[in-house]
């Protein structure tokens, strides 16, 4: 099945009208962590614009660990529950006495499902706005849409989310091998789908051309969920004291701030990727099937590998009507190795190729 959305959207909303400004605004995302990161920057923008506007967010336990730490929420509301269903009915309506007397003035639902739009309905906001979900618009750009559609300030998009703190996490590099000097390279073969998988035999080859003809000093760090685990065997044993594995030993915050500080990122399409170039790390993103207007890491020091110039491009699948999965399989250790180089200012050597 392939899906087809609008080239343009509106985001619906109350904007605030009052003189002075609303006292207190609460955001709301409630689940998926790479769809949270990408609407941060328009948030941080916020509250560097108005720091004197008490800002909330209520969110899933397991991804609140971030926002926690972000000095522009005062206050994390949390459910128990990631996804959908009634376990997430029956935990809003737990936390609903205690939202309600916070007394919101504005609330900002960047999730728009059944959940969020009960929730923001049921607290009665002077203001609101609700993310527009489907139209062919970059995510973080839909975001700031919606922060900016409230009526109370212009954000953009290039803002580095400030965290009160920024070292947890790092502790896990050194006492898994790092002497806190060699180069860091994140590659987190994620993609759900084969659609959206460049390929662990890909990963492993570029680490061993990289420790070849570019840098022998350089450790490979792994992160993600413990069902990560199996698909990342190989580049461990293949990568020996070269690999950091840290698959299911992080926290978000953790992941957040290693990649923080890392040299380079590669990665299929999921929240690493966002993680890597909201942050202003070096980034190669390996989209494929997924949409590219709607996640292409952004800057100049990022690139994403995508199917925009194929027919059968942008499709959504997750699989392949081909059955090759040509947007990926075409890209070939070279290229990426060469938009690395590409991003990092290095020196091309005519050995490398």
């Amino acid at each position: 099945m392939q899906f087809t959305f609008p080239e343009s959207g509106s985001v619906e909303f109350r904007a605030w009208k009052k003189s002075n400004l609303p006292k207190k605004i609460l955001f709301i995302r409630l689940h998926a962590f790479g769809d949270m990161l990408a609407a941060m920057p328009a948030v941080q923008h916020l509250k560097e614009l108005l720091p004197n506007v008490e800002m909330h967010m209520l969110v899933c336990a397991q991804y609140a660990d971030l926002p926690m730490n972000m000095t522009a929420f005062s206050k994390v509301h949390t459910l128990k529950h990631a996804r959908g269903g009634w376990e997430m009915a029956f935990d809003l309506l737990a936390i609903y006495p205690s939202l309600l007397l916070e007394r919101f003035d504005a609330v900002i639902d960047v999730q728009n499902n059944i959940f969020s739009r009960t929730a923001r309905k049921a607290l009665f906001p002077t203001a609101w706005t609700q993310f527009d979900r489907y139209s062919k618009i970059h995510v973080v750009r839909r975001y700031q849409n919606t922060v900016n559609a409230l009526g109370i300030a212009t954000t953009d998009i290039g803002r580095k989310v400030a965290l009160r703190d920024e070292t947890s996490g790092l502790e896990k590099l050194q006492t898994h091998g790092w002497n806190g000097k060699d180069k860091l390279i994140v590659m987190n073969p994620c993609g759900m789908f084969p659609t959206r998988q460049w390929g662990i035999e890909k990963y492993l080859a570029f680490a061993r051309l990289w420790l070849e003809k570019v840098e022998k000093n350089t450790k490979f760090v792994l992160l993600g969920y413990d069902t990560m685990h199996e698909k990342t065997l190989l580049l461990q044993k293949e990568l020996g004291n070269h690999c950091i594995n840290l698959i299911g030993k992080t926290s978000v915050l953790e992941v957040f701030n290693i990649v923080r500080n890392v040299h380079l990122t590669l990665s299929d399409d999921g929240g690493l990727l966002h993680v890597s170039w909201i942050n202003h790390v070096p980034t190669i993103g390996f989209l494929g099937a997924s949409p590219s207007y709607w996640g292409i890491p952004l800057g100049e020091k990022s690139y994403g590998f995508t199917s925009d110039d194929l027919p059968c491009g942008n499709c959504h699948r997750s699989d392949c009507i081909w059955g090759d999965n040509r947007c990926l399989t075409r890209v070939t250790l070279e290229m990426a190795l060469n938009q690395a180089i590409k991003l990092l200012g290095l020196e091309t050597k005519p050995e490398i190729f």
